[in-house]
């Protein structure tokens, strides 16, 4: 292998050794806004906030999504990531399960109650039974998209939007795979520059192939 091929080689290489770390680094940031991204901030974002109960009956916890496509509420528990089973009736879309979860309709009459919730400044929230089904609503950015098993007279127990929490391990870690992803990157980049000429160091000698 000539002197030659082999700088274009070790410049290949670290060119690809540092687009690869600037990806990691990247990746890593963006997974860590989609974990840290709450009620408020999808809110702030005039996005859809979905909250899920699942009822006493399920042992699942209520669990709450950003969505950001909110066409009608079908879409909207879609884009938050729920999985939904229904069937079509006069008033649009019947859901029947959200998650695995479908209530028997028995003397107590329980079904998916859906409501639609304005958020305050203060980021409380004040609830309105929908009078339409799921797929015939029209959600607002800025609202709150609730679901709970229950009757018509119950309510969401979520009253107040939580605020942002803060920073965990799982954070820090990624913070730490972007700092090495970078210091990757400088380090390609410099072997880079030492076989192409652009910078020397006195006494250095780099091997030849």
């Amino acid at each position: 292998m000539t002197i030659t091929f082999s700088r274009v080689a070790l410049t290949t290489l670290a060119v690809t050794a540092t687009t690869l770390s600037l990806s990691t680094a990247a990746n890593a940031q963006s997974s860590l806004l989609d974990k840290t991204l709450d009620a408020r901030q999808c809110i702030d974002a005039d996005n859809v906030w979905v909250s899920v109960d699942y009822g006493a009956d399920s042992e699942k916890e209520p669990e709450g999504a950003c969505a950001t496509k909110f066409t009608d509420g079908v879409v909207a528990l879609q884009s938050a990531g729920f999985k939904l089973t229904f069937k079509e009736s006069e008033m649009g879309k019947y859901m029947t399960g959200i998650n695995g979860v479908a209530p028997e309709w028995d003397e107590r009459e329980l079904y998916w109650v859906y409501s639609s919730g304005e958020v305050a400044d203060d980021y409380s929230v004040d609830y309105t039974y929908y009078q339409v089904g799921a797929s015939n609503s029209e959600p607002e950015g800025g609202t709150v998209e609730a679901w709970i098993v229950g009757t018509s007279s119950d309510k969401p127990a979520l009253t107040t939007l939580p605020e942002t929490p803060a920073a965990t391990g799982s954070s820090e870690d990624g913070g730490w795979i972007a700092v090495i992803a970078g210091l990757l990157a400088l380090i390609g980049g410099g072997v880079a520059a030492l076989y192409q000429g652009l910078i020397t160091i006195p006494g250095l000698v780099l091997p030849k192939f």
